[in-house]
């Protein structure tokens, strides 16, 4: 018989009372009072993270539970290949710690860690490889069938060629595993299904693909010396648009040594670097692919609609006043920052994992999400870096579905209590000052990634060729396009014929 031991109890409810969630965070972070449902239980929770000067009592946190089952797995190691922790950007911070260091992610990834396996009688062993090495270990796992990895944390590109080959689990497919939960990334599991199966999934198992995320850091001291008045506003009443953040990069604009030569001496309006142009395109609702009624995808990048953005924000990208670009300088992205902390631009367009790098930043930032096109754009739109985003995978080599479906369904849930909160304190550490806005900003932005096929696969350069426009300053986006389209169309044809091979 299938039971819980009193001990999980017991440590889940150490862990999910501490003070660290009170850092948690939802969908709607405005100081509000929310009602969420969990599994047919209702909860009032003010998650807007700040503080309560009136002393009034604080509404407990929202605790999320899974519905999974448990069970005594007798002592197993649960393996999960992940990064290593060589590389100092993207080294894994999700699985590999084992003590208590007073750090919020490691503590949150000990706490949540433990708390899995006493639950299952399990112990969760990450196994760290180099980045680029990952398809071949899992390669290597199926074609043995040897059961070396019970979950995988891959990039989309590793992810595409894994489950075209057939090495990756359909994870609609897998028991226990109820993917309509809070802590499963809605929009991965809309966007990234092909032929209504599902091969890789994120949520708040881990962070290292919110890491990836592209954002608009602004200084708040340049704000109210140029008087520009609230971008949070801005934000709010969906005026938060390409015109108002050109109007705002104009106002700062500064030749500052007056030699008429525009370099790391100046001040501009933005700095940042080539990947912002495909962001940006997407975040103004530009699709590099869109799916069909079979939940097959087809190329819609082109149109006059691309054409028109793209125009709009080069405008502001191939305006050397306006714009530094330390990829077109050949310089690298620790002389942007450093720009940035010493007030030569307004903004800064970079990833979340550039936040805690601020942290001896003398003066305060904020976070914004990437501008609408213009006020009749529906929704906010964000992406992840495909190159290095971690997504959830399960390979065919696993011959323990059912139990590893319950495992990450209950990891899940420990996740959003306890990681992402955590996750939230280390971003925002970057600012002297933690503020509710940035908070809501976090919210909005995570809520609204969207998973684009073409740019996360990047059919023939699809998704590159901008960016090597936007370094070569080159504005012909018809010509450019027409040189890479039927190399485009070619790989998505024989993507789609690998899906339909595979059983």
């Amino acid at each position: 018989m299938k039971k819980k031991k009193i001990i999980s109890i017991l440590v889940i409810i150490s862990i999910i009372t501490l003070p660290l969630l009170s850092l948690s965070s939802c969908a709607n972070n405005n100081g509000e009072t929310k009602t969420t449902e969990n599994n047919g239980t209702t909860t009032n929770s003010d998650d807007s993270g700040g503080e309560n000067p009136q002393g009034e009592a604080e509404t407990e946190p929202i605790e999320y539970t899974a519905e999974a089952d448990t069970f005594d797995w007798g002592g197993k190691e649960f393996t999960i290949l992940v990064n290593d922790t060589v590389n100092t950007t993207w080294l894994d911070v999700d699985f590999t710690h084992e003590e208590q260091n007073g750090d919020p992610i490691n503590d949150a990834v000990y706490k949540r860690n433990l708390a899995v396996e006493e639950m299952f009688n399990i112990k969760i062993v990450p196994i760290p490889v180099g980045q680029g090495d990952h398809v071949a270990r899992i390669r290597k796992a199926v074609k043995a069938g040897e059961n070396a990895y019970d979950v995988a944390f891959n990039t989309p590109f590793d992810n595409a060629t894994l489950s075209q080959e057939g090495s990756l689990y359909d994870l609609f497919d897998i028991p226990n595993l109820d993917l309509s939960q809070p802590w499963w990334d809605q929009n991965s599991i809309n966007d990234l299904s092909i032929g209504n199966k599902l091969y890789m999934v994120t949520g708040d198992t881990g962070t290292m693909y919110r890491k990836s995320a592209g954002i608009i850091l602004f200084s708040k001291q340049m704000m109210q010396d140029y008087g520009l008045g609230d971008p949070y506003q801005l934000v709010t009443d969906k005026k938060w648009t390409l015109d108002a953040f050109l109007t705002m990069c104009k106002a700062v604009s500064l030749d500052t040594d007056s030699n008429g030569k525009w370099d790391d001496q100046d001040r501009y309006g933005l700095l940042g670097y080539s990947d912002i142009i495909a962001v940006s395109l997407i975040g103004c609702g530009v699709k590099f692919a869109t799916k069909n009624a079979e939940d097959i995808p087809e190329i819609t990048f082109y149109n006059d609609k691309t054409v028109d953005v793209f125009n709009k924000i080069t405008g502001i990208l191939y305006d050397r006043s306006l714009f530094w670009s330390w990829s077109a300088a050949g310089t690298n992205n620790e002389r942007s920052q450093a720009m940035f902390a010493n007030k030569q631009s307004l903004f800064n367009w970079n990833e979340f994992h550039a936040i805690p790098n601020l942290r001896t930043m003398e003066t305060d930032f904020g976070i914004l999400p990437m501008p609408l096109n213009d006020e009749q754009q529906e929704r906010y739109c964000h992406v992840v870096n495909p190159h290095v985003a971690m997504m959830l995978t399960i390979p065919t080599s696993n011959d323990e579905i059912e139990k590893t479906g319950a495992v990450i369904q209950h990891m899940g849930a420990l996740s959003k209590n306890i990681l992402t909160p955590a996750y939230y304190d280390i971003s925002l550490k970057g600012k002297h000052a933690r503020d509710d806005e940035s908070i809501m900003t976090m919210d909005l932005i995570f809520d609204s990634i969207t998973y684009d096929l073409g740019y996360m696969n990047n059919w023939g350069g699809i998704a590159d060729f901008t960016l090597q426009m936007v370094n070569g300053y080159k504005p012909d986006l018809t010509s450019a396009y027409e040189k890479i389209a039927a190399k485009a169309q070619t790989a998505l044809d024989k993507m789609i014929d690998k899906y339909e091979s595979v059983d």
